[in-house]
């Protein structure tokens, strides 16, 4: 499968499994979080630059996982497969409190100053 063939396939999964496009950006709502998702190219492999934001913080993020104040990529050498289990991970992550116990499963997470307070 060559990188457009992977990207699209991610993205059909996600669609699949919930996401709907707001201002051109993939996004799931589980609880009181908000999960951006963006099937991108990094290096030849494809990976899902996977964002967090709450309203708490205000603003929503105009740019997708990028803006928000975490931010990590989820590998997907097995689009389908992969998506599916970011979608399975982020699900169990509906609030502060589970963001909090969960952020070791987060692999490479980076927490902006705001949300850290938050947690």
């Amino acid at each position: 499968m060559n990188p457009a063939q992977a990207r699209t396939a991610a993205v059909k999964q996600l669609k699949a499994r919930g996401a709907k496009p707001r201002k051109g950006q993939l996004r799931l709502q589980v609880g009181d979080l908000f999960w951006y998702v963006d099937p991108r190219l990094s290096g030849g492999s494809l990976v899902i630059e996977t964002g967090c934001w709450l309203p708490a913080l205000g603003g929503e993020p105009e740019g997708g996982a990028v803006d928000c104040p975490l931010l990590f990529d989820w590998p997907a050498a097995d689009p389908a497969v992969d998506a599916d289990l970011l979608v399975d991970l982020v699900l169990g992550i509906d609030s502060v409190g589970a963001l909090r116990q969960r952020l070791a499963d987060l692999p490479g997470v980076l927490v902006d100053k705001a949300l850290k307070e938050i947690l």
